[in-house]
């Protein structure tokens, strides 16, 4: 699912509580420090219990500020905390304590979390949870004989506790890893779960930090389902439909996914993403009527929340699907390339491997399985198809509801945020399909119902986009990022209307002067302000070049080949300009527009036009190309331009014998 807060963020500050020599300069900041940072300080230290305690709720009141909170930071509070607060006699002053410091880990970047871990926070957290554990299975004073007040304080410092886990877990591996070896904490978290005394909010905390704790952690995901009471707990809160069954959903996702359970290989009937979609599409269909209001959510869930939470859990079953595809395929022998030969022949028809005999040599059937891995695009789900429920049911039942969810009904920040979360579920969804080898027969009906959704998400979705010639860069990139995945996932067998892909022509060249945008050039250097760990080619420009391609292919009409395909050697041409990234996919799909004689713009377009002797001219520009990009800085870049450059000599050369077979045969 996705992540809220990524692990291995960038490291700001090198001691985030490091204690400044001097007071700030800033006269506001001066002023604030004096009149509400200094007194709060102060009595944070002082003997008097009242007085910390009335302390430490001041600054939990106001760590919320941004200036107050680097202040206090500036002053030493975590150091104050760690050594005082944090094991405070008086329970009032330990909770507000603990709730500052959940507080500063969620405000603030990952750094400070692993500062936290560096000081040794995982020990004091251990004493607390082993104190709340022994508060709460206390046989001389039963947790509901407690005041109510002391409850209250009790469920405070165990959310608090709870949300500092999450922002841990999030914020670095090592820590993550550090947290799973503490038994008590897993202890600790299902024990809340299993508590109906405990109130709903700590419920969802608990899931929610679980949620987090469970992302890429096999080691977790084992000690779990060792445990099959605690997988029965996760399934029946997910069948709940609300905040914690969709959170329910998370948890177990990232279980299936870490387990490797798909839906041929599960140990467990039902033990997979499939299992879990009934659940999110029904929040889904319910999502516009809950968004109206904030019927059956508490102040810690609202709707729009946990819709958002829905379709990020969708988005990432869609895309492990991919891998739940290839975990199916173990079998599939795997090509290991052609001999680097001057003979096309051997090129194509000598392949590497072990041949002990005449009996090892692959038959027909053998030989044409190898071609498709070179040329073909999709997988080969053969054998698994009877077990293919997860992509089943995201296609038949999933796919509606993102398309319904992402177009605009209503102008509002929630419902905008919503549309673009239903829209990268969607794009996962349309890459993942567009991984899929149909042309095998046995997802007949499903690719039927797959075409036609593909059609209606062009005509409703991509078509009034490209329309409105829209200024916002981030929702051109998603549209033709989905209009890529959905004509790829079709073989470009899309009905497309009159001048759009025009209009993706000049979304090309528009993306080329966007302010902001990182494009590395054929020298090797770099356009635009973006890291340098950027991927080259998610930016703009190489999208618009690769829905482009997949509209040109067979059978797609004559003149708008035509078109697309001076459109291509168009950007090629324009080498030292073109970015790189935007002339390997402009090469790529070339490559696949015209890789057989028999379509019928062949002969008409790439011959009649002198698409071979422009691509002849274009060939020193290219080997230039790849040879000046840094391969030390775009190893990526660089091994996919090595590609192209060698891809480019041995499709001429392909393209020359087959010009001159058909010419014989005629």
């Amino acid at each position: 699912m996705g992540k809220s807060k990524p692990r291995n963020r960038t490291k700001n500050r090198d001691n985030p509580t490091a204690r400044p020599v001097k007071p700030p300069s800033d006269p506001e900041l001066a002023a604030i420090r004096e009149k509400k940072i200094l007194p709060v300080f102060n009595d944070l230290k002082s003997a008097e219990l009242k007085t910390r305690s009335a302390a430490a709720l001041a600054i939990t009141n106001i760590i919320d500020d941004a200036k107050c909170r680097k202040l206090l930071l500036r002053e030493g509070i975590v150091r104050i905390l760690m050594e005082q607060t944090l094991t405070d006699l008086n329970l009032d002053a330990r909770t507000a304590g603990w709730g500052i410091l959940r507080n500063l880990a969620m405000e603030e970047e990952a750094d400070f979390c692993i500062y936290l871990y560096r000081q040794d926070i995982l020990t004091a957290i251990v004493g607390v949870v082993t104190t709340i554990i022994q508060t709460i299975e206390s046989q001389d004073v039963p947790l509901t004989k407690l005041p109510k007040a002391h409850q209250t304080l009790l469920w405070t410092l165990s959310g608090s506790v709870i949300n500092l886990l999450s922002s841990l877990s999030e914020a670095q591996d090592e820590i993550l890893e550090a947290i799973t070896k503490l038994p008590i904490i897993v202890d600790f978290l299902f024990g809340i779960l299993s508590l109906q005394i405990a109130p709903a909010e700590i419920h969802s905390e608990t899931l929610s930090c679980l949620a987090a704790l469970t992302e890429d952690n096999k080691p977790l995901a084992q000690q779990i389902t060792d445990n099959g009471d605690r997988l029965k707990g996760l399934v029946q809160i997910r069948e709940s439909g609300d905040f914690m069954g969709v959170t329910a959903c998370g948890i177990l996702h990232n279980i299936f996914t870490a387990m490797q359970w798909f839906d041929h290989n599960t140990p467990i009937e039902g033990a997979s993403d499939a299992s879990l979609i009934p659940t999110l599409v029904e929040y889904m269909e319910g999502a516009q009527v809950q968004m109206n209001g904030t019927n059956g959510h508490n102040s810690y869930s609202t709707p729009d929340q946990v819709l958002r939470l829905a379709l990020d859990i969708t988005a990432s079953i869609a895309t492990s699907l991919q891998e739940a595809l290839e975990h199916g395929n173990k079998h599939e022998k795997e090509f290991e390339g052609f001999d680097d030969k001057d003979n096309l022949d051997d090129e194509m028809e000598h392949f590497d491997g072990d041949e002990e005999d005449d009996s090892n040599e692959m038959n027909e059937d053998e030989l044409n399985a190898d071609m498709e891995l070179v040329i073909g695009d999709g997988l080969d789900v053969d054998g698994i198809a009877d077990d293919a429920v997860t992509l089943d049911r995201l296609v038949r039942n999933v796919a509606p509801k993102l398309l319904v969810l992402a177009q605009s009904s209503q102008s509002s920040p929630e419902n905008e945020s919503i549309q673009r979360h239903a829209l990268s579920a969607l794009n996962n969804l349309a890459w993942t399909v567009s991984s899929i080898d149909f042309s095998m027969g046995h997802l007949d009906n499903l690719q039927k119902v797959w075409f036609s959704f593909t059609q209606q998400t062009w005509n409703e979705m991509i078509t009034p986009v490209l329309a409105s010639n829209t200024a916002d860069v981030e929702l051109a990139s998603s549209i033709t990022s989905l209009a890529w995945a959905l004509s790829r996932s079709v073989q470009g067998k899309i009905q497309i209307h009159p001048e759009e892909q025009r209009k993706f022509m000049a979304l090309y060249h528009a993306s080329k002067g966007l302010n902001g945008s990182t494009s590395i050039q054929t020298d090797g250097t770099k356009k635009g302000s973006d890291s340098e760990q950027a991927d080259s080619f998610q930016g703009l420009g190489v999208k618009c070049v690769g829905v482009l391609g997949q509209l040109a292919l067979h059978p797609a009409p004559v003149g708008l080949n035509r078109e697309i395909g001076v459109f291509l050697l168009n950007v090629l041409t324009a080498l030292p300009e073109t970015p790189a990234a935007d002339a390997v996919e402009a090469l790529n799909q070339i490559f696949d527009i015209y890789a057989d004689k028999e379509f019928l713009y062949d002969e008409a377009v790439f011959w009649a036009d002198g698409f071979y002797n422009h691509l002849q001219e274009i060939l020193p520009k290219i080997k230039k190309m790849a040879k000046n990009i840094d391969k030390r800085k775009f190893m990526e870049l660089r091994a996919r331009a090595d590609e192209a450059n060698m891809n480019l000599g041995r499709f001429l050369k392909y393209k020359q014998k087959e010009r001159l077979t058909k010419e014989e045969d005629e």
